[in-house]
């Protein structure tokens, strides 16, 4: 008999009413769900794998919400049954609104055969610099997924994706991904530290209208919010603003000096 397979959701997150509202349409799988806070967008990678007690890590950001649970899971025993290490959309994808790396999956939504990669995972390798600069804005997290696609080639499955017709959001055929969702409740703080190329988007109401689209594609009603509830998403964002803030200007002078390294 097959041990059970050991299934968790791990979601990176800054907006703790945006990870409930993606959460309540995975929930209901039954599998330990993990928002992981004041991550690096790379240093969550790690941690996943850290976990011995998972097998297999459903990544799933906060601003993708699932439309078709069934085959996540059916992804999930993919993964291991036909020994995919990863399985994601190419940051290159059609659907996607940016042109980056093809032979990397875009971290909305991975599933990660953990248990494989550990394998040939080492804690303490240090993962080289990332040399080429062909891609504009390069992630920090690329240097991971090149690690695995040279250690494990041929063992990536990218899905097919195309665009919603909001022109910005990434359709999967089992969720939708809309992007900007620090953009979801914009402060002074988002304007300093993130940015947004698309000013001519309100996208709070733009996200909404997709996580509307996404429960009743379920069949379900998004969850409603209490003042409580709300109060407490405030005050759980300062919290996330205090660490985030700190870990952003430790990061500049990095940023700065690959900037000038690529004039």
């Amino acid at each position: 008999m097959k041990p059970k397979l050991r299934i968790k959701f791990y979601c990176r997150s800054f907006n703790k009413e945006l990870y409930l509202l993606s959460q309540g349409l995975y929930e209901q799988a039954g599998y330990p769900c993990i928002r992981l806070t004041d991550q690096t967008a790379d240093g969550y990678f790690y941690t996943m794998l850290a976990d011995e007690t998972c097998d297999i890590a459903i990544n799933v950001d906060e601003d993708c919400f699932i439309t078709d649970l069934d085959t996540v899971l059916v992804l999930a025993k993919k993964a291991q049954s036909e020994g995919w290490v990863n399985i994601g959309c190419s940051d290159a994808g059609r659907g996607v609104p940016r042109k980056g790396d093809p032979t990397v999956t875009n971290p909305f939504f991975n599933v990660f055969n953990l248990h494989d990669i550990r394998r040939a995972w080492n804690a303490y390798r240090l993962i080289p610099e990332l040399k080429q600069d062909s891609y504009k804005g390069i992630e920090p997290y690329y240097n991971f997924f090149h690690w695995m696609v040279r250690t494990f080639p041929g063992k990536t499955l990218y899905l097919d994706n195309e665009r919603h017709t909001d022109g910005i959001t990434t359709r999967l055929d089992f969720c939708l991904h809309t992007w900007f969702a620090r953009q979801y409740n914009p402060g002074i703080l988002t304007h300093l530290f993130e940015g947004n190329d698309r000013k001519d988007v309100n996208h709070r109401q733009r996200i909404d209208a997709v996580i509307n689209e996404a429960y009743a594609l379920r069949g379900l009603r998004p969850p409603s919010f209490s003042i409580v509830q709300r109060i407490g998403f405030k005050a759980d964002e300062l919290c996330r603003w205090t660490i985030k803030v700190p870990q952003r200007v430790a990061g500049w002078p990095k940023k700065i000096k690959n900037r000038f390294s690529r004039c």
